[in-house]
């Protein structure tokens, strides 16, 4: 008998990637992606293992999976072999929440939410970005970001899930990634905080070239519509005990996963990732580069890499510090500053990508675009090294 009533019989095993004729004119572009492409052999390698243990007690996981809730699908199976991969025992016997989590005679609920594309369309992700000015990226990062995540915070909100049976009592977190636009998986956790807290930072050097940051309370987001800042200060909100927010939860991560390991490593393609990751210097205002072809000895990749636990200051049921195993975790101080904290190795980085190379192209092309690449992103970087206006 499952912990909360259901006998696991009456949930439904998985199988990703079998389904019948009908669908095919349905089917996702980047599942079909997945499921043919040599090059995502490593991704298929993990999903594979992973589906003997993932379970769907409503039925239509696979289908939303391999149509149009491709990214969300993909985010609920990261978030299961992340929590796995930190030691949590995992019920998924009932329909709401996603998961209960439970370690160390504590269980916590857990509901994934995504931002997505307007109309629920069932576009293959791109990294790049619409092409906006400094300040038009500026307004986007305050203002409309926090407007397409607010709605669906709010609509798990109005959901009352901490009303539940197996739920009352108990932390409730909700696990966030947004798909909402090309390049929203770019962005780091900082926005996302903003709205969170109704705090917004912005920064200058003083006369001996210190850092100085100075918060200030955000009232409300205005864009194509106005909303209030603050998620966590918002009626009912008490009852969210944090947001774990995530910007790696794709296909891209089970591909470098299943890549840095012997027994699935592809024999297509070379793998290489890059990015920005956070500069452990309290005088920095931006973060660090890092490139690396995955499967390097020395850049071994957890799950839990590039995920925040942002705590709710108000959260009746507040999750212990370090209970999750997150990436990081950021706390909000009565004097308006926002306290990051790292989990063991320390390095989190703020966004990256998965390039893929063939093994037809020669070790002195692979170098020139590694050139290449390293000088483009530390040009970005520094060019970006302005305070905030």
């Amino acid at each position: 008998m499952a912990k909360y009533g259901f006998t696991q019989n009456e949930t439904m095993a998985i199988d990703l990637f079998s389904y019948p004729p009908e669908r095919e004119g349905k089917l996702h572009r980047d599942f079909l992606r997945l499921a043919s492409d040599l090059a995502h052999g490593p991704a298929r390698a993990i999903l594979l293992e992973l589906e003997k243990r993932f379970n769907d007690p409503d039925g239509n996981f696979v289908e939303q999976f391999q149509t149009n809730g491709f990214d969300a699908r993909t985010f609920e199976l990261f978030l299961f072999a992340m929590f796995e991969d930190e030691g949590h025992s995992i019920d998924r016997s009932v329909e709401r929440p996603d998961f209960m989590l439970s370690k160390s005679d504590l269980t916590v609920a857990v509901e994934a939410v995504t931002a997505n594309r307007p109309g629920g369309k069932a576009v293959p992700y791109s990294p790049l970005g619409p092409d906006r000015s400094e300040e038009e990226l500026l307004h986007h990062l305050r203002n409309d970001l926090a407007i397409k995540i607010g709605s669906p915070l709010f609509s798990k909100l109005n959901k009352r899930y901490w009303e539940l049976p197996h739920v009352a009592g108990k932390p409730f977190v909700l696990a966030l990634e947004c798909f909402h636009e090309d390049g929203s998986l770019g962005h780091s956790s900082a926005p996302v905080e903003q709205y969170l807290f109704g705090t917004r930072h912005t920064w200058y050097r003083d006369e001996a070239g210190q850092l100085v940051i100075v918060p200030e309370t955000v009232r409300e987001h205005r864009g194509y519509k106005t909303i209030p800042s603050g998620f966590f200060n918002q009626p009912d909100a008490e009852h969210i005990s944090a947001v774990l927010f995530c910007n790696t939860g794709t296909i891209a991560k089970f591909n470098r996963m299943g890549h840095q390991r012997p027994s699935s490593k592809s024999r297509y393609v070379h793998m290489f990732r890059f990015g920005a990751a956070h500069r452990h210097d309290d005088n920095a205002t931006m973060p660090d580069p890092f490139l690396y072809e995955v499967g390097d000895p020395e850049w071994v990749e957890t799950w839990s890499e590039g995920t925040v636990l942002i705590h709710n200051p108000n959260a009746l049921h507040p999750v212990p510090s370090g209970w999750f195993g997150a990436g990081a975790e950021t706390r909000l101080q009565p004097d308006g500053q926002v306290v990051a904290t790292f989990s063991r190795d320390g390095f989190m980085p703020y966004w990256s990508h998965t390039h893929l190379i063939p093994f037809s192209v020669t070790r002195k092309q692979i170098r020139a675009w590694i050139e290449r690449t390293a000088k483009s992103m530390q040009g970005a970087l520094r060019e970006r090294a302005q305070p905030l206006k």
